[in-house]
């Protein structure tokens, strides 16, 4: 198979959008992020969109915009934590991309959203007394869709760079791969 897109998956705060960029300097493809072109489709923030419509409001915003970018080429693309969760997106990932998944334990996830200098009401599916227990439970919930993945990094101990070059190498192997020579 040939693939001309690469869509980073995984839980909030795993470095999706970090890594999007470099990732796809190296490729020399354009980089994009899901939640970036929700906004400007919906000319509103994230967490206005939650405010004013739930969670089931975001989710078609963010499947038609994913519909959208599948018909690109060329593209690294930073999902947001639960794009995975309809099943019409993961069918239009799977259709010409490597899909990676970028992981972390639940502590480095709230310790880097903590650190993040975003504010918490960022994050609403966060919102609450206890961030963390939230995390767990969110997470688990999508595990096995985010183990899907053609290739599962996880990403507590390594530097944006280690994840890049991991990413690469993985790809570019894949490729060779589906692509023998002559």
């Amino acid at each position: 198979m040939a693939y001309d897109q690469i869509w980073l998956t995984g839980f909030m705060g795993t470095g999706k959008t970090r890594i999007a960029r470099p990732l796809a300097a190296a490729l020399d493809w354009q980089s994009l992020d899901v939640d970036t072109l929700i906004e400007e489709e919906a000319n509103e923030r994230v967490r206005d969109i939650f405010t004013h419509g739930g969670e089931a409001a975001f989710r078609v915003i963010e499947s038609r915009v994913i519909a959208r970018v599948a018909e690109m080429s060329r593209v690294v693309v930073a999902t947001g934590g639960g794009s995975i969760l309809a099943v019409s997106n993961r069918v239009l990932m799977k259709q010409r991309g490597f899909i990676v998944c970028l992981d972390a334990q639940p502590e480095t996830i709230a310790a880097r959203i903590r650190d993040s200098g975003r504010h918490q009401s960022e994050r609403p599916l966060l919102e609450g007394a206890d961030p963390l227990a939230r995390i767990i439970e969110l997470k688990s919930a999508r595990q096995a869709l985010y183990e899907e993945a053609d290739l599962v990094i996880a990403t507590d101990n390594l530097t944006p760079d280690q994840c890049t070059h991991a990413i690469l190498t993985s790809f570019r192997e894949r490729t060779a791969v589906s692509n023998p020579a002559p």
